[in-house]
């Protein structure tokens, strides 16, 4: 009976929905994994408060991945498929995830994310040095404060002791981001603000910005930005949903295993900021020329 039924509502009209039911999913996922966790790990969010407290010596983390799980699936991955089929007739074919897609796209868009890590690491390295205006001081510094702690935050997650570890953290900060992000952020909302804008540049850049914005580290903005405008461009262009998806998992995955075999000794300290060394200009330059033309490849072969 509701199927489709939200066909007729206007681009804005859609998006104040999106944002409806994620909230909407959010709290009662969220409200199932406090009652889990009290369950698994013997955790009640009222009173517990320091064993949730990442910043904590006292926090779980293990319960802390747990919850993440539980909110990265509430907030991104059930919400477009509710909302695909209230607007839809199609679901799959609104998320663009029923075209076939040659093995060789996945290959390549993988190649290119390889390709673009000096390229992140070199905005990265140029957005940590932007300044915003005296007047703007105390918002500066409350910035930096909340980007040294998600880098707090950051590091207690990637500690792996063992390929167990390994394999989880893949799951969490790989698999299900990569899944649930893009199937909101490309999947939903890119289509909902090219139509408003009437321009797929624009519902690109905009869903790319917000994307950015979501992870809550201004001073990563500009190449989580670069990101998300890339892995806007490979969905237009190849049609599928599972591009991005599988680039945006290339991404986070090689971000966990470099983690991993730091830490065991297998790998140099330096691998973590390739991109960022005296050099870092010839290579972040060199990376975005390469990373052009792989992405003119896909231009050229993209599907009308």
């Amino acid at each position: 009976m509701l199927k489709a039924s939200f066909s007729h509502y206007s681009p804005l009209s859609q998006l104040v929905l999106s944002l409806l039911i994620i909230l909407g999913s959010f709290f009662l996922t969220m409200f199932a994994g406090s009652v889990l966790a009290y369950f698994f790990f013997n955790i009640n969010i009222l009173t517990d408060t320091e064993s949730i407290n990442i910043l904590s010596d006292a926090a779980n983390i293990s319960a802390l991945k747990f919850y993440q799980a539980i909110y990265s699936t509430g907030m991104f991955i059930i919400p477009p498929f509710i909302l695909a089929y209230l607007v839809h007739n199609n679901v799959f074919g609104f998320l663009f995830l029923n075209h076939k897609t040659p093995f060789l796209t996945f290959v390549v868009a993988s190649v290119t994310i390889i390709v673009a890590l000096p390229m992140i690491n070199f905005l990265a390295e140029i957005n940590s040095h932007l300044q915003l205006p005296d007047f703007l001081s105390g918002a500066e510094s409350w910035m930096r404060t909340s980007e040294d702690q998600a880098k707090t935050i950051t590091e207690k997650f990637l500690v792996m002791n063992s390929p167990l570890d390994l394999l989880l953290n893949l799951l969490l900060i790989a698999v299900i981001p990569a899944l649930g992000e893009e199937l909101l952020f490309r999947g939903v909302l890119q289509k909902i603000f090219t139509n408003m804008t009437n321009n797929i540049h624009w519902g690109i850049v905009i869903t790319a910005f917000l994307f950015a914005a979501l992870h809550m580290q201004f001073f990563g903005l500009l190449p989580r930005m670069a990101m998300g405008i890339l892995f806007g461009y490979l969905l237009i262009w190849t049609k599928s949903l599972w591009v991005p998806i599988v680039a945006h998992l290339m991404n986070n995955g090689l971000a966990v295993l470099s983690a991993y075999y730091i830490q065991r000794g297998n790998l140099p300290k330096q691998m973590e900021s390739v991109g960022t060394n005296d050099n870092f200009w010839f290579l972040g330059l060199l990376s975005c020329f390469l990373v052009i033309l792989l992405m003119f490849g896909f231009f050229w072969r993209r599907e009308i």
